[in-house]
């Protein structure tokens, strides 16, 4: 009853407001839960709290990745995610791909995860820069971090305490890129993979690792501005 309670609210809400912005508040407890929120317009904003083991959530603002569906909205969208569990599939898409009037405001995303083996895919594309934060307390987990866009910078901060983490850090387009990741095991061997393509303007990041495996964790680093 409360996943189907959740996902009617869902649905209505954002069918309700195509052409303006859309907030929703959910705070979710229990185990195999599947969760697909959607958000078309711009101004878009999302809290969601989970206590749970092995659900799935989607969110969706502005769409892609491929949900498709992107009109000409000027983007603005925030998620934070606070998730307490483990076997939990997440994923986050914002995008604003088509600003034919300009300006705009750029894209937040947040996600906060206390569990393990957990998965996250974070995801930012549009015009005005993206803002993503990853921190999770836990082993085993995977994050595929990916940020394109032309006219903003892309940053992202990445905190990773636990065994053998998998983390893939993309940042494309032009305007400035920036990385801070910050990777902790005790046991396992972590494996980063970050690449930075911007045409434009400067790339920076910053790596702090603390590896207690004898054969070394693996860190790979693609720069090309």
């Amino acid at each position: 009853m409360i996943t189907r309670w959740a996902q009617i609210v869902i649905i209505a809400l954002t069918l309700s407001s195509q052409t303006s912005a859309n907030e929703i508040y959910i705070t979710q407890s229990g185990d195999g839960l599947s969760l697909e929120m959607q958000q078309r317009s711009k101004d878009n904003y999302i809290s969601y709290n989970e206590t749970g083991d092995d659900n799935t959530v989607k969110v969706y603002q502005g769409m892609h990745s491929d949900g498709t569906t992107d009109g000409d909205e000027t983007g603005g969208h925030e998620a934070y995610w606070t998730i307490t569990g483990s076997n939990n599939d997440l994923g986050s898409y914002q995008t604003d791909t088509n600003r034919g009037g300009g300006g705009g405001a750029p894209h937040h995303l947040a996600n906060i995860v206390n569990g393990d083996y957990n998965t996250v895919e974070h995801t930012q594309m549009g015009k005005a820069g993206h803002d993503g934060f990853v921190e999770i307390q836990g082993d085993d987990n995977t994050v595929d971090l990916y940020q394109r866009g032309n006219g903003g910078a892309k940053w992202a901060d990445i905190v990773l305490t636990g065994d053998g983490h998998t983390v893939d850090v993309d940042q494309r387009g032009s305007n400035s890129a920036s990385a801070a990741i910050d990777l902790t095991n005790s046991g396992g061997a972590y494996t980063l993979d970050l690449d930075q393509n911007v045409t434009t303007s400067a790339d920076s990041y910053s790596i702090t690792g603390i590896c207690s495996t004898f054969g070394g964790c693996s860190v790979t680093v693609n720069r090309n501005n």
